[in-house]
């Protein structure tokens, strides 16, 4: 019997709090500062891993590889 497919990405509207590919690099990391003191690093780490994981985007992809990698630096020791 053939498997049930799971639907792995549960994407809200809102769920980085107003973090935009438009805004610059400073008012995203502040966004994205706070949405971690809010939730947590895992929690948004995740977010933006599962939105860059479904968007064809190209130069969102990267958006969200760069503040990923910023992340990474900042909260993980």
């Amino acid at each position: 019997m053939p498997r049930k497919p799971r639907k792995w990405a549960k994407v809200e509207e809102g769920g980085l709090y107003g973090w935009k590919k438009t805004q610059s690099d400073s008012t995203r990391h502040r966004i994205l500062n706070s949405a971690v003191e809010k939730d947590s690093y895992a929690t948004i780490v995740r977010r933006l891993n599962q939105l860059r994981n479904i968007t064809k985007d190209k130069a969102t992809k990267q958006l969200m590889e760069k503040d990923m990698a910023y992340l990474k630096k900042k909260y993980r020791k």
